[in-house]
């Protein structure tokens, strides 16, 4: 009996001391986690870690970054969840730096900070509460502000998660820059328009279609319009969009963008070869700016890409209305993508309505890349042009087709010799004024990047709408361009479209054989061959 209580004891002892160092670890790993903060994330994306470019940019604030959240404290179950991601997010960013404060706050509770909210422009919002086994609907706050000395940035309202990180980095960047870099959109040739004007024409409202991607880049950039028909060079911008021009370019519209790149300027081609007019029908538009890209080493093809990738489009046929895989409005994907290239290295899918071809030209000194081409079954078409959509795609000549190319280097001018052209005067088309005196820089003494695409339709406001992706390649490329790739890095993270890669109809009869006869087969020879060692046994 007295060796068992010894026992006893000994077993209980041993017990105390095994919870105190069980206790002891457990402080210990307790205070280091206090100082140093870790999470794993086995998403493929990362999706619920920071980015790289997120955590350099809060290790680089110099003064204090005060976050308020404003949330009501009663929420509906969806939006409890977002709160949650908020809260776990942002706690991210407070531990990777010490000079982030972060504060939540139910307006609703206080008139003052009610009328603090307002002034911020952070609205109210409708929402309907389960209490009390009833639904009701009740005003609610689900908004955001970043102080930074005398700075502040708002995000009035947070309904997902998906660009949660993207929004808050763009944020803090926007307040802790010096100054903010300005990209600037060419006018005057009957481009896309970046504001909505309600009370305009139907032509003005048709052109004005770039309001989404307006609004993108004005979170990160000084947005506006390039006006070169005076004669004036280009100043103060650092990256130009030249989006779908409908018009010729005069002569000096081309120097001035000519010389714009040899002063290291960058730029952003979508050119549309062919436009598309009512009742499916096509017409070449020259624009001369082809002109000034073949001296650069890039040819755009007056032509139309079909491609057995391809996105469904609808159609109407009097009262009534289909909708069809349409080989004129080719999906890029990811397999055809420059993997290398931070523009393209996270995209899965591009989709472009009535895109032309490109083919590279070679120059010295300068680097050209294909980012992006068709599947191997793509091919192109040229003038007459039937955009039928329901006549038979069989094309003989099939192959990848270059669709967006950059160029890298010290370009040399398309003008080098030559004096600025004449700038025609407002007044009387006939009449030629001098252009402002200056000298042609006939070789470049920076580098430039230029990305050319011959298509301008596919970031429109309907196309972005159906097509997100598309506003994250164009978005990549102003960055690339403008800024570096610590953007696109956090906006990759929220691209979802992941489509399934093109078989051919062979592969797709082999993979019904095997579905349908070659599985129940093996399951009759595995049963058989149990019936015969049962009746053996």
């Amino acid at each position: 009996m007295k060796n068992i209580l010894n026992r006893k004891n000994i077993f209980t002892t041993q017990s105390m001391i095994l919870l105190l160092i069980v206790a002891a670890i457990l402080i210990v790993i307790n205070l280091i986690s206090a100082s140093h903060f870790g999470r794993l994330d086995l998403t493929a994306d990362k999706q619920y870690s920071l980015s790289e470019a997120t955590k350099k940019t809060v290790k680089n604030l110099d003064d204090l970054l005060t976050i308020k959240v404003y949330f009501s404290t009663v929420l509906p179950p969806d939006l409890a969840q977002t709160e949650q991601y908020l809260k776990d997010i942002l706690s991210e960013y407070q531990a990777y730096s010490k000079n982030i404060r972060i504060e939540f706050i139910d307006p609703a509770k206080d008139e003052k900070t009610k009328e603090e909210v307002q002034n911020l422009g952070i609205p109210q919002v409708q929402m309907q509460i389960l209490q009390k086994d009833e639904f009701k609907v009740q005003q609610g706050y689900l908004g955001l502000a970043l102080f930074y000395a005398d700075k502040k940035e708002v995000i009035p309202l947070i309904q997902n998660t998906d660009n949660l990180e993207y929004d808050l980095t763009s944020a803090i960047k926007r307040l802790t820059a010096a100054k903010l870099k300005t990209i600037g959109f060419l006018s005057g040739h009957d481009e896309h328009g970046l504001i909505s004007n309600p009370y305009g024409s139907p032509e003005q409202a048709q052109n004005n279609d770039y309001t989404l991607v307006a609004q993108e880049l004005e979170k990160n950039y000084q947005v506006m319009p390039v006006d070169i028909s005076n004669g004036k060079p280009i100043e103060n911008i650092d990256t130009l969009i030249i989006a779908g021009p409908k018009n010729k370019l005069s002569d000096n519209e081309l120097y001035q963008i000519d010389q714009f790149i040899m002063k290291g300027g960058n730029v952003i081609f979508l050119l549309d070869e062919v436009q598309i007019l009512p009742g499916l029908q096509a017409a070449p538009n020259q624009t001369s700016l082809e002109k000034l890209l073949s001296s650069y080493g890039v040819q755009v093809n007056t032509d139309l890409v079909i491609d057995a990738s391809n996105e469904t489009v609808g159609f109407s046929s009097g009262m009534m209305q289909f909708f069809l895989p349409y080989p004129f409005w080719p999906k890029l994907i990811k397999q055809n993508f420059a993997a290398d290239n931070p523009i393209m290295a996270k995209l899965q899918s591009i989709s472009l309505p009535w895109v032309s071809s490109l083919a590279e030209i070679f120059k010295e000194g300068i680097a050209s890349k294909i980012l992006a081409t068709t599947t191997a079954n793509g091919s192109s078409v040229s003038s007459p042009f039937d955009l039928n959509p329901q006549q038979d795609f069989n094309p003989t000549d099939r192959k990848k087709i270059p669709i967006i190319i950059e160029l890298d280097g010290k370009f040399s001018s398309a003008y080098a010799g030559q004096k600025a052209p004449e700038v025609k005067s407002e007044i009387n088309i006939n009449t030629e004024s001098a252009a402002p005196s200056s000298q042609t820089i006939d070789k470049a003494e920076k580098e430039s990047r230029l990305i050319v695409l011959a298509n301008s339709t596919f970031i429109n406001d309907n196309n972005l709408k159906r097509f997100p992706d598309n506003l994250a390649f164009f978005l990549n490329s102003v960055d690339y361009l403008t800024l570096d790739s610590d953007l696109i890095n956090i906006r990759a993270k929220t691209i979802t479209d992941r489509p399934l890669a093109k078989i051919s109809d062979t592969t797709k009869t082999w993979i019904k054989i095997i579905n349908i006869g070659l599985i129940p087969l093996i399951i009759i020879v595995i049963g058989v061959i149990r019936f015969y060692l049962r009746k053996r046994k």
